[in-house]
């Protein structure tokens, strides 16, 4: 596997860039793409369609290429693998459930191979990310390699969307399946969000919709707390440094992310927050996050294989409460294995945490190395 990434600021150059890549003998069969929603996305995937390339893409709200941080841009990773090991496919999720979603990408990836390996993106505000997991491994029975995100929109919060080489969709997902036999998928999962503040109930909700904290409407519990004014209504406002952390039945705790805050007062989370759950507001701690999420990738470097190329998902949510600061937490992940990177900031992140299961979270960093085995 001999991959190669670069960034683009328009389409055309795009083009540009694939052209070089061919009369330098380069003959890539998949192409890894993220890309603001500034750019013509269909049209993007077209292009490389055109050059014989299989496109598995998403929108962004910021991209990332090697140890660098682009905004409004377009990236890309070119990987020469056999056609053999891969596959990618988009599902629509048009009246469809994200848990139906999930069972569907799972139901697709057995009859491609015995040992598949996942890197799912969905796009749709009203998705539900843990869902999306939960169908995946019900369906395959089993932990799998599984790892990815929620496509962003540049903090519009408007539509977000995920594309092959020639369909485009804003409520669904694009699954890239690997033949586990042949390349491997390995990543981690990391937070450092801590929850502050005592715990409370959530007494009203149903999937990933929360209408009521401690008997409260859900926006009201935010601007009380957070001492946040009574005017504030974009998601931005909330998730940035205090998504929900929410209790499990085991004692561990998964973050939440807003994605959007109804007329009603009840808001929509990335991912489900269970009627009867304790909650608690979480909090980024401080400036040494970044030196914990370096440390904690080098104890994971150390129970890895060689890696070839490395995808990075990153939410927002770290951009925009760490700042410039994001880029050192980049660079230092590119550093410890030193290879091609691609990402792009998300608005939720999917892979398991060090020594647990997959899960669906929001606030952390998933770097997946990709190796030839």
């Amino acid at each position: 596997m001999k991959p190669s990434v670069f960034s683009a600021t328009s389409v055309q150059e795009v083009e540009a860039h694939l052209e070089n890549a061919s009369k330098e003998g380069l003959k890539p069969t998949l192409a890894i793409v993220f890309s603001s929603v500034a750019h013509d996305l269909k049209g993007l995937g077209a292009i490389f369609a055109r050059h014989d390339m299989d496109v598995f893409g998403a929108s962004t709200h910021g991209e990332i290429r090697n140890d660098g941080i682009c905004e409004g841009s377009i990236v890309a990773m070119l990987l020469d693998i056999s056609r053999d090991a891969y596959q990618v496919k988009v599902f629509d999720g048009q009246e469809k459930t994200s848990a139906q979603i999930g069972k569907s990408v799972g139901e697709w990836a057995k009859t491609l191979y015995t040992d598949p390996a996942f890197m799912v993106v969905s796009a749709g505000y009203l998705a539900n990310g843990e869902h999306i997991v939960n169908g995946i491994i019900s369906e395959m029975g089993r932990q799998v390699p599984l790892f990815g995100g929620l496509a962003g929109d540049d903090l519009k919060f408007k539509e977000t969307f995920v594309f092959d080489g020639s369909r485009i969709t804003s409520n669904g997902v694009v699954a890239l399946i690997f033949d586990g036999n042949v390349i491997g998928l390995q990543g981690v999962a990391f937070s450092g969000w801590k929850g502050i503040g005592t715990a409370k109930t959530v007494t009203k909700a149903q999937g990933n919709i929360v209408y009521e904290i401690d008997h409260e409407p859900a926006q009201d519990v935010y601007i009380k707390y957070l001492n946040l004014s009574k005017d504030t209504t974009a998601p931005a406002s909330f998730a940035g440094e205090y998504p929900l952390a929410v209790s499990r039945d085991d004692g561990s705790s998964v973050l939440r992310a807003i994605m959007v805050i109804n007329e009603d007062k009840s808001i929509v989370y990335a991912g489900s927050v269970p009627e009867g759950a304790k909650v608690r507001f979480g909090m980024a701690p401080g400036i040494e996050i970044v030196d914990q999420a370096i440390e904690q990738m080098s104890e994971f470097k150390g129970q890895t294989s060689r890696s070839d190329a490395i995808v990075l998902f990153s939410c927002k949510a770290r951009q925009l409460a760490l700042g410039p600061l994001v880029e050192d937490e980049v660079a230092g992940v590119r550093k410890l294995w030193d290879v091609p990177m691609v990402g792009f900031f998300t608005y939720g992140e999917i892979g398991p945490v060090l020594g647990g299961g997959c899960d669906f979270h929001n606030d952390t960093l998933v770097p997946v190395l990709i190796y030839e085995k």
